[in-house]
């Protein structure tokens, strides 16, 4: 099965998670920034993946149940 450009995105997000709590939890002064950034990434591919499944009529039944998923945990 091929996933779409707006699925993998999705799945990028959920990727991501982990990496915001680790980065969260980090005892560093540098910590808050790379946060906000990974969360501001987040945010982009959460609009972009919506975007681009409307645009380029990409929608799936996959995508509709995951992208719920993704934004839960973010």
């Amino acid at each position: 099965m091929l996933l779409s450009l707006p699925n993998l995105l999705t799945l990028l997000r959920i990727a991501l998670i982990p990496v915001f709590v680790l980065l969260f939890y980090l005892p560093v002064s540098w910590s808050n920034t790379a946060v906000t950034a990974t969360f501001a990434l987040a945010a982009l591919t959460d609009w972009l993946d919506g975007y681009l499944a409307r645009r380029m009529g990409l929608t799936s039944a996959f995508g509709a149940f995951l992208d719920p998923v993704a934004d839960k945990t973010n």
